[in-house]
């Protein structure tokens, strides 16, 4: 049986949770073990450890945060679906832009909520994701319908293109990026390149800015 597909109604849901920060992650198991129907099989706290677990099984919904150490969400939430197209997966991120949303959507994502979002949400969302639908945040859905649409220009990038573009934007160097990702350098330079060359921009400092305007990166505050 596959790792995420069906079930036997009777048992809990099995959660895999994955978020780089322990307190936030016991207030996840606390919230979700006030369900009898969920259990929370394991946790991590980084992208890498997180998917090592899940290749282990028994996992029927992961719960995963973005904003990881090393290999970020987006990367771990794209080699999970790969792995297992049945992916059923929620995100919960501080993130809130639509072009963040859509991305993780694209990735594997079947759920997102902000990290604003009422507990019970949380408890909801693993049950509807459970049963196979698709959750979103009712709060970001309204905000797709009346933000600007993101810059065209990044529905260009693919999710791998779209995920190095936001490690570069943040500052990591392409060999960094690299081990990350278990890349050459090489190969993520050619990303790079291809990256600018879609987006128009001719140097870091572009990047950043397209990523700052799209809401894929913040600045920091002083």
């Amino acid at each position: 049986m596959s790792q995420t597909g069906r079930r036997c109604t009777a048992a809990p849901i099995r959660v895999l949770l994955i978020d780089d920060h322990a307190v936030v992650r016991e207030g996840y198991r606390h919230l979700l073990s006030s369900s009898a129907a969920i259990h929370v099989v394991d946790e991590a706290g980084s992208g890498a450890g997180g998917y090592r677990r899940f290749l282990k099984g028994g996992i029927d919904v992961v719960v995963i945060d973005l904003s990881l150490p090393g290999v970020g969400g987006l990367e771990v939430l794209r080699r999970m679906r790969r792995r297992e197209p049945s992916l059923r997966a929620l995100v919960v991120s501080m993130h809130e832009e639509p072009v963040i949303v859509e991305r993780a959507l694209a990735s594997g994502a079947t759920g997102y909520l902000s990290k604003r979002s009422n507990p019970s949400a949380l408890v909801d969302a693993v049950h509807r994701i459970a049963r196979g639908e698709t959750v979103v945040d009712s709060t970001l859905t309204a905000a797709s319908r009346v933000m600007p649409a993101p810059r065209e220009r990044l529905h260009q990038l693919s999710t791998r293109e779209f995920e190095i573009f936001r490690q570069l934007a943040e500052g990591r160097s392409v060999s960094q990026i690299a081990r990350e990702l278990s890349l050459s350098g090489k190969t993520v330079a050619n990303y790079n390149t291809a990256i600018r060359g879609k987006l128009g921009a001719g140097n870091a400092a572009d990047l950043a800015r397209i990523a700052i305007a799209s809401g894929v990166v913040h600045l920091s505050a002083a």
